[in-house]
């Protein structure tokens, strides 16, 4: 009777499991976005510059502009003809499906922001995903007289090599720490109070 009812639990545990297994297999999607860049490729292509464009080098009937700033300050002013696509909305299904067709009509996307630095997270986000039609604005943006100015960024040279950098610090992290003796203890020395004298009486 007890093997039966063994057998039974074992049964219908194995049932269950199979169960999970073709709904897991069922209901499993592949992910939206998934990266095709490698980390070389990536560190290759940053050695380069050739993702970055001056104001004045900008085609204007091949490239689109894409201001990667918040919505407040895209509606005080921006760039004309630029399209606002904050950061943080750079992966949204309507994004990517403007990235996709901007792609597919052969037209640069050049991302900008108050910096080039601002925009240096959408644009690796977006070449990672495999987008090579983007590029980032050389350049500074600032409101003056409620006019929006380009000023061109100038940029250190030569870029530091990232991967020596990291080496280095590896290797720092490696070294032997080298023991430093404790300085020695301070001296104490007390002080004596002097005792109150006590007033004089007069009469």
């Amino acid at each position: 009777m007890k093997e039966l009812e063994r057998t039974k639990r074992i049964s219908i545990s194995t049932v269950v499991f199979i169960l999970i297994l073709v709904i897991g297999v069922l209901t499993f999607k592949m992910p939206t976005n998934v990266y095709r860049k490698t980390k070389a490729e990536t560190f290759a292509m940053l050695k380069t510059q050739e993702y970055l464009v001056a104001h004045a080098d900008i085609d204007q009937t091949n490239s689109v502009l894409i201001d990667i700033r918040d919505k407040f300050d895209y509606s005080i002013n921006h760039l004309e003809n630029a399209l606002n696509i904050p950061t943080s909305e750079i992966l949204n299904a309507n994004s990517i499906s403007l990235f996709n067709e901007l792609r597919d009509q052969g037209k640069t996307a050049i991302l900008y922001g108050k910096n080039p630095d601002e925009a240096n997270s959408a644009y690796m986000l977006l070449y990672q995903l495999g987008y090579d039609n983007i590029k980032i604005l050389n350049g500074t943006t600032h409101l003056v007289n409620t006019e929006f100015q380009v000023k061109n960024h100038d940029l250190e040279k030569p870029i530091p090599n990232y991967m020596d950098i990291f080496k280095q610090v590896e290797s720092d992290e490696a070294a032997p720490v080298e023991k430093v003796a404790p300085p020695p203890p301070k001296k104490v020395i007390a002080v004596k109070k002097k005792k109150k004298r006590k007033p004089e009486g007069g009469c």
